[in-house]
Protein backbone atom coordinates (compact mmCIF):
# COMPACT_ATOMS: atom_id res chain seq x y z
CA UNK A 1 0.00 0.00 0.00
CA UNK A 2 1.45 3.54 -0.85
CA UNK A 3 -0.06 5.06 2.54
CA UNK A 4 2.24 5.87 5.43
CA UNK A 5 -0.40 5.97 8.64
CA UNK A 6 0.71 9.12 11.10
CA UNK A 7 -0.32 8.66 14.54
CA UNK A 8 -0.70 10.77 17.16
CA UNK A 9 -1.71 8.83 20.69
CA UNK A 10 -1.27 12.72 22.70
CA UNK A 11 -3.84 14.57 20.34
CA UNK A 12 -6.72 14.11 22.62
CA UNK A 13 -4.76 15.09 25.65
CA UNK A 14 -3.40 18.28 23.61
CA UNK A 15 -7.22 18.95 22.51
CA UNK A 16 -8.13 18.62 26.74
CA UNK A 17 -5.53 21.20 27.37
CA UNK A 18 -6.50 23.66 25.08
CA UNK A 19 -9.54 25.78 25.39
CA UNK A 20 -9.85 26.79 21.57
CA UNK A 21 -10.03 22.63 20.68
CA UNK A 22 -12.04 21.68 23.91
CA UNK A 23 -14.74 21.98 21.92
CA UNK A 24 -13.61 19.36 19.24
CA UNK A 25 -11.91 16.91 21.58
CA UNK A 26 -11.84 13.67 20.45
CA UNK A 27 -12.74 11.26 23.68
CA UNK A 28 -10.14 10.41 26.06
CA UNK A 29 -8.74 7.17 24.52
CA UNK A 30 -8.94 7.91 21.07
CA UNK A 31 -5.83 8.25 18.96
CA UNK A 32 -6.17 10.33 15.88
CA UNK A 33 -4.50 9.19 12.70
CA UNK A 34 -3.89 10.80 9.17
CA UNK A 35 -3.13 8.85 5.99
CA UNK A 36 -0.24 10.29 4.05
CA UNK A 37 -0.28 9.50 0.47
CA UNK A 38 2.70 8.55 -1.30
CA UNK A 39 1.98 6.32 -4.31
CA UNK A 40 3.35 9.17 -7.06
CA UNK A 41 6.35 9.62 -5.36
CA UNK A 42 9.95 7.42 -5.45
CA UNK A 43 10.51 6.94 -2.15
CA UNK A 44 13.83 5.22 -2.80
CA UNK A 45 15.54 8.93 -4.00
CA UNK A 46 16.19 11.69 -2.03
CA UNK A 47 14.29 14.16 -3.92
CA UNK A 48 11.08 11.15 -2.98
CA UNK A 49 11.97 11.44 0.64
CA UNK A 50 11.94 15.17 0.77
CA UNK A 51 8.79 15.21 -0.96
CA UNK A 52 7.38 12.81 1.55
CA UNK A 53 9.08 14.53 4.56
CA UNK A 54 7.50 17.33 3.85
CA UNK A 55 4.15 15.83 3.62
CA UNK A 56 4.87 14.15 7.03
CA UNK A 57 5.62 17.06 8.62
CA UNK A 58 1.93 18.09 7.40
CA UNK A 59 0.15 15.49 8.37
CA UNK A 60 1.90 15.79 11.97
CA UNK A 61 0.54 19.10 12.48
CA UNK A 62 -2.71 17.49 11.37
CA UNK A 63 -2.75 14.87 13.32
CA UNK A 64 -1.63 16.30 16.94
CA UNK A 65 -3.45 19.69 16.35
CA UNK A 66 -2.61 23.31 17.77
CA UNK A 67 -2.30 24.61 21.19
CA UNK A 68 -2.75 28.40 22.29
CA UNK A 69 1.51 29.42 22.18
CA UNK A 70 1.16 30.81 25.94
CA UNK A 71 0.25 27.11 27.33
CA UNK A 72 3.69 26.15 27.58
CA UNK A 73 2.29 22.51 29.29
CA UNK A 74 0.10 21.56 26.03
CA UNK A 75 3.50 23.15 24.07
CA UNK A 76 5.37 20.45 25.41
CA UNK A 77 2.78 17.90 24.86
CA UNK A 78 2.17 19.13 21.44
CA UNK A 79 6.01 18.81 20.82
CA UNK A 80 6.18 14.98 22.31
CA UNK A 81 3.22 14.45 20.12
CA UNK A 82 4.61 15.45 16.67
CA UNK A 83 8.23 13.83 17.53
CA UNK A 84 6.25 10.44 18.34
CA UNK A 85 3.53 10.67 15.05
CA UNK A 86 7.18 11.96 13.47
CA UNK A 87 8.77 8.99 14.44
CA UNK A 88 6.49 6.07 13.90
CA UNK A 89 6.03 7.86 10.23
CA UNK A 90 9.62 7.23 9.57
CA UNK A 91 9.68 3.54 10.78
CA UNK A 92 7.28 2.95 8.13
CA UNK A 93 8.76 4.69 5.28
CA UNK A 94 11.75 3.23 5.82
CA UNK A 95 10.07 -0.29 6.33
CA UNK A 96 8.26 0.49 2.85
CA UNK A 97 11.98 1.05 1.26
CA UNK A 98 11.97 4.79 1.38
CA UNK A 99 15.93 6.66 1.71
CA UNK A 100 16.43 7.84 5.18
CA UNK A 101 20.33 8.08 5.79
CA UNK A 102 21.57 11.65 4.51
CA UNK A 103 17.66 12.77 3.42
CA UNK A 104 14.92 14.74 4.99
CA UNK A 105 13.49 12.12 6.90
CA UNK A 106 16.66 11.31 8.54
CA UNK A 107 16.13 14.84 10.44
CA UNK A 108 12.24 14.28 11.46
Amino acid sequence: MNTIALKAPFAAMLAAASLSLLAVAPAAAQEVQVTVHHGDLDIATPTGAAVLAERLEIGAKAACGRVDPRDMKAGAALSECRATAMQNAVEQAAAKGAVVDGTALASL
